[in-house]
């Protein structure tokens, strides 16, 4: 998925073919920095010509300014702070000239005692009436007048690059799996072979070592060729790990999964297993 993020003044008109879903005016794009003549162009740019489904504009509440000390504007930039009933009445003005309901709500919860000074900063929440979101086919013709900022471009499966990082991530993963539980069982028959050896005739052999818990995918892959071990190295078939349900779905056949490995994870002579030490784990 590609996302691209554009930049332009929300006083101007912006001529182009994307289609506007979901504006939030806060924080840099407030509407206290516009002066008067700037203000009167949002409504026409934002609600009329982009006509999003939803805007949030937030603006300081003025009436909680008496709780700071020596506050006049809260910011030099401020052109203008409003009451409540000043953004409540110019927001009712502009959500019934461009078809929007509108809800006010807010943040900030003032201190006990001047609950009546309502919240810090006010926020004001337009939706598009269905019957106008019905009907906002807009058709702009013009030159594009965005500047692209940057560019992202997410991960995605279907990038080869991507996909092969992925295949050789699950492959260590699923390896590692193998060998230590490969290990377990090693030492399982060590310490049942030391019990009998022993000549204890009183009991039945126990063991405090981990039980490998069969997964899904363990059950599935039973008829899959089996890792094995010679000397000290250890062997996990290709076949045995395209078997694994994702690494079957990525990779589709060990041809592909031989191909995405490259260099990147050792195999044994002929190609048809991964070749990893059964005792040094720094490999991996």
């Amino acid at each position: 998925m590609v996302r691209h993020c554009f930049a332009k003044s929300v006083r101007e008109l912006l001529v182009n073919e994307a289609t506007f879903h979901y504006i939030f005016l806060t924080d840099h794009f407030r509407i206290e920095h516009f002066d008067s003549e700037d203000l009167a162009k949002f409504p026409e740019v934002v609600f009329g010509y982009m006509s999003p489904a939803m805007i949030v504009i937030s603006t300081p509440n003025s009436e909680f300014n008496s709780l700071f000390p020596c506050a006049v504007f809260r910011d030099s930039d401020h052109k203008f702070e409003w009451s409540r009933m000043q953004f409540q009445t110019w927001a009712l003005d502009v959500a019934s000239r461009y078809n929007y309901s509108v809800e006010f709500t807010g943040v900030g919860e003032p201190p006990t005692g001047a609950e009546d000074v309502g919240y810090c900063t006010q926020i004001g929440v337009f939706r598009k009436k269905a019957e106008a979101a019905e009907m906002a086919v807009l058709e702009h013709h013009g030159e594009h007048v965005y500047e692209v900022v940057y560019t992202t471009s997410y991960p995605s499966l279907q990038q080869i690059n991507y996909r092969r990082r992925v295949v050789i991530y699950l492959v260590y993963r699923e390896v590692s799996r193998l060998r230590r539980k490969y290990q377990v069982s090693l030492r399982q028959d060590e310490l049942e072979a030391e019990f009998i050896a022993s000549g204890n005739q009183t009991g039945k052999f126990t063991s405090d070592l981990p039980v490998p818990v069969l997964t899904d995918d363990d059950k599935a892959m039973e008829m899959a060729p089996q890792p094995f071990c010679i000397e000290d190295k250890f062997y996990v078939p290709l076949q045995r790990i395209i078997a694994y349900p994702r690494l079957g779905h990525l990779c589709g056949n060990v041809e592909k999964l031989r191909e995405f490995l490259g260099d990147m994870i050792e195999l044994n002579c002929d190609g048809s297993a991964v070749k990893v030490d059964l005792n040094d784990c720094s490999d991996f």
